[in-house]
């Protein structure tokens, strides 16, 4: 899969479930072995958390992530600080080697402290990428990887993360912003309308997904119920305006 496949795949998304799948796709695909993804939400979610976070280690080095929302880890949380303060991404290892120094003493300590930390969980080096979007206070995403990295050899594939990484808060914010009325579809009901959306006919639309026509017509007519509406133009728009597809 081509680098701007997942940065489509990943706008795309429909759910969360979807933007972790594509995430760790991404990880992969650019030579890591782990990712992990915190941010402090300025609006509660509807079970009442102001905080998300996903994260696929095989470590004990997950069980640090729930931390992350205490308020004295918000206040000293190197991650945290340089997400709040708007720093750029950095690549790093292990023995406190970044291609980025911190400004100040104090917080660059407490960077080489947190990465000599994650090596003792078997996280040698990687790249973490700082966020920021209306609906967060902050945010950051950290891709690893076992073995122990020069810094400087992982610069050329920063650019890339934080272009995806954009994409992927950009994604999230969409869904948590998404009204919580709004109905679930499924991905192939998301595939057959935004091809409709750009246009293209029943027919056009079976012959791009490989599907029946009668089965591209059978998701139209599940999607108009779902968002209750008559008719595919009208679904497209409801579906544009509850932001559960992109042009």
């Amino acid at each position: 899969m081509e680098y701007w496949d997942h940065i489509d795949r990943v706008m795309r998304a429909n759910t969360m479930d979807e933007v972790k799948s594509f995430t760790a796709a991404y990880t992969k695909a650019i030579g890591f072995e782990h990712h992990g993804y915190a941010t402090k939400l300025r609006e509660p979610l509807s079970g009442g958390a102001d905080f998300l976070f996903f994260e696929d280690f095989d470590s004990d080095w997950s069980k640090t992530y729930p931390r992350l929302f205490t308020p004295q880890a918000e206040q000293t949380d190197p991650r945290i600080v340089m997400s709040r303060e708007g720093f750029p991404a950095a690549a790093w290892n292990s023995r406190g080697r970044t291609n980025y120094e911190p400004p100040g003493a104090s917080l660059a300590q407490r960077t080489r402290k947190t990465l000599i930390q994650a090596g003792e969980f078997g996280l040698h080096g990687g790249i973490t990428v700082p966020s920021w979007s209306p609906s967060t206070h902050w945010a950051f995403t950290t891709f690893t990887h076992k073995a122990v990295l020069d810094p400087r050899e992982l610069i050329p594939l920063i650019g890339e993360s934080v272009y995806f990484v954009s994409c992927m808060h950009a994604a999230i914010d969409r869904l948590l912003r998404r009204p919580r009325s709004a109905p679930r579809l499924s991905e192939r009901e998301c595939e057959v309308l935004r091809w409709s959306a750009v246009g293209k006919t029943s027919w056009e639309i079976s012959m791009i997904l490989r599907i029946s026509e009668r089965t591209v017509n059978f998701h139209l007519q599940q999607v108009s119920r779902k968002l209750g509406v008559k008719g595919r133009r009208a679904a497209c728009a409801r579906a544009v305006a509850l932001g559960l597809i992109l042009l």
